[in-house]
């Protein structure tokens, strides 16, 4: 089976991220570049942490075992979505996210744990660097240079827009084991395992300063 580790998002982020959607849909539907855009649903919004590939049922035992363990040793995280921007670049956008900031350094740790369990069951090591974002939109397949230019930088107009409101921090706490299945319509998620990060909180003196 097809399956990723990632965090849920609580109601509130889930509001705010769809908002920010809206926006651009806005922004883009007035330049009539909305159709070239392929946006994700408030229901598979989530904060990937480790795209696993395929998986049996021995390796998935395994994992949830691990990510048992590991949960109990990590408290759940303050973060808030802020930024937005495109990959690979802006020039020439395939993916449109939302940028995560908080407690980043806790979720660097997090997610370098799960890197280790994930090369236990027999995984090959990512060749990327960990960049926490939120996938908000893809763009078409077939869409030109020119409109991936344009559609770029509306994006990075509103990005870089003055804040309307002041972002919502979030606790977040569940660690999902999703499985993911391709379908004509796009990717639909199902949760295989859901672990709660249920450490002890830092004292103020250990936690990180943003």
């Amino acid at each position: 089976m097809r399956a990723f580790i990632a965090l849920a998002l609580p109601n509130a982020a889930l509001h705010q991220i769809t908002t920010v959607q809206r926006l651009l849909v806005q922004q883009l539907r007035a330049q009539q570049l909305d159709h070239s855009i392929r946006w994700t649903r408030a229901d598979n919004l989530h904060l990937t942490l480790r795209f696993l590939g395929e998986i049996d049922d021995v390796q998935q035992l395994s994992l949830e075992q691990k990510l048992t363990k590991l949960a109990q040793q990590h408290a759940p995280l303050a973060l808030f979505v802020d930024g937005m921007g495109c990959f690979p670049s802006a020039q020439r956008p395939s993916v449109i996210w939302c940028g995560i900031q908080g407690d980043l350094m806790a979720l660097a740790r997090l997610q370098a744990e799960i890197d280790r369990a994930v090369s236990a069951i027999g995984l090959p090591a990512e060749d990327k660097p960990f960049k926490p974002h939120l996938t908000i939109g893809r763009v078409q397949r077939n869409a030109n240079a020119s409109l991936r230019h344009a559609v770029g930088a509306v994006v990075m107009q509103v990005g870089t827009a003055p804040q309307r409101s002041a972002p919502v921090t979030v606790m977040t706490s569940e660690l999902i084991l999703m499985q993911s299945a391709l379908t004509p319509s796009g990717a639909t998620y199902t949760p295989l395992g859901v672990f709660l990060l249920a450490g002890p909180t830092p004292s103020r003196d250990q936690r990180p300063i943003f």
